[in-house]
């Protein structure tokens, strides 16, 4: 897979393009608080999740005293951020925390990558019970291809694990496993092509099907995003590619709509130079955002730009279909970078948007979501450069107006 390189000083290299919204529009809502965790070490989030009765849970990292790794780190806050418990979960290794999902009845799921020294990464799964105690975890027995893995679970029960396995021939392996509550796997799908690709994403859509985002590498163009729905017993309902164009796609998340249909966001990524060696390249990326119907008909494919380089994380899908799409503006004109926030309409209408102060350099927002209150919760920044001192943030958005 194609390494992605930033540069600080694309911008020379760009042309701007600048929205404006309309005073009509409902605005980006204010913060109704806000919170960081004062510790002396580097930390940072990557997930949160809302349960029942209105509290949440988080999923980050600490830093380690001895070294550059971190541990998995989970959080549990009430509606108002003050924290009811907080547990570190010490591993060999570097750990990267992807996904934490509710397991109605069951605790949490937690999906993470776990790199030892000198050797790529193995995905994991860690089950923990309501108080947060460790039940069951299962590591790969295969090296990922990519730093990304992910979790869900379906209205029986069954887990359903996403990885891409690394192949010796560059071709990488799409898996998928079924497991039951304990971590067993009951079966394996797997998905692989001509052409090299990488799962990124999977979700359990309001039928009881499975959606699934890939990027897959055509003999010929750029690489795109492919979407694979999937029915409970594991067969495929259908494929849909989104077509090429002259940027490279990249999925990074896929949510579905009340009005049935699947939105996968990411980036949309341009090289300026792309006969330069790859730590030499420079890019230019837009947030990416693909709409389809629930028979996988592409609706419509937009790229947002603001007026540098931009990339999109997270998708959060209101009540009436708008959607709200966060990411991180990594380069600017006027100096505005930082955690990016899209109010987008389901027509695929770009209304508002907001740029929040960075806290350090690459800081985004690493997932969104709808709260039962009629607002939003985002954390951030997931994981980015460990060379920075990083920390942790969460906000907490109020209901739109």
């Amino acid at each position: 897979m194609q390494k992605i390189t930033n540069c600080l000083w694309l911008t020379i290299c760009c042309m701007p393009f600048f929205f404006v919204a309309s005073k009509g529009f409902s605005q980006i809502p204010e913060v109704s608080w806000e919170k960081q965790f004062k510790i002396n070490s580097s930390n940072y989030f990557s997930d949160v999740a809302e349960l029942p009765g209105g509290d949440f849970i988080l999923l980050g990292a600490i830093e380690k005293p001895d070294d550059r790794s971190f541990d998995i780190w989970i959080v549990k806050c009430n509606q108002k951020g003050d924290t009811l418990k907080s547990l570190l979960y010490k591993n060999p290794g570097n750990d990267v925390p992807i996904r934490i999902i509710y397991n109605e009845g069951k605790g949490y799921l937690v999906a993470f990558l776990n790199e030892m020294p000198q050797a790529k990464p193995k995905a994991c799964i860690l089950a923990v019970d309501s108080t947060l105690v460790k039940m069951w975890s299962v590591k790969a027995e295969q090296f990922s291809g990519i730093l990304q893995t992910d979790v869900a679970v379906d209205n029986s029960g069954n887990i359903w694990w996403l990885n891409t396995f690394a192949k010796d021939d560059g071709k990488n392996t799409v898996s998928l496993q079924k497991m039951d509550d304990e971590g067993n796997k009951i079966d394996e799908f797997n998905f692989e092509g001509d052409t090299p690709s990488a799962g990124y994403s999977v979700r359990t859509l309001p039928d009881g099907t499975l959606g699934i985002s890939c990027q897959v590498q055509p003999q010929e163009g750029n690489p795109t995003v492919h979407i694979i729905r999937m029915d409970s017993t594991g067969k495929t309902m259908w494929e849909t590619t989104v077509p090429q164009n002259a940027r490279t796609l990249t999925p990074q998340c896929l949510c579905c709509s009340p009005d049935n249909t699947i939105l996968v966001g990411g980036w949309a990524g341009l090289c300026y130079n792309p006969d330069a060696p790859t730590a030499e390249q420079i890019w230019d990326y837009d947030y990416l955002l693909t709409k389809l119907s629930a028979s996988g008909e592409v609706v419509w494919t937009q790229n947002y730009n603001r007026e540098g380089s931009e990339k999109g994380t997270a998708l959060a899908v209101l009540p009436n279909a708008n959607i709200m799409a966060a990411g991180k503006c990594e380069t600017s004109f006027s100096g505005k970078i930082g955690p990016w926030l899209l109010l987008i309409d389901k027509s695929g209408k770009m209304l508002t948007e907001k740029v929040f102060q960075f806290k350090f350099v690459n800081d985004q927002a690493a997932r969104i979501i709808c709260t039962s209150d009629g607002g939003f919760i985002m954390v951030g920044p997931g994981y980015i450069d460990t060379n920075y001192l990083l920390s942790g943030w969460v906000k907490k958005l109020s209901p739109l107006l």
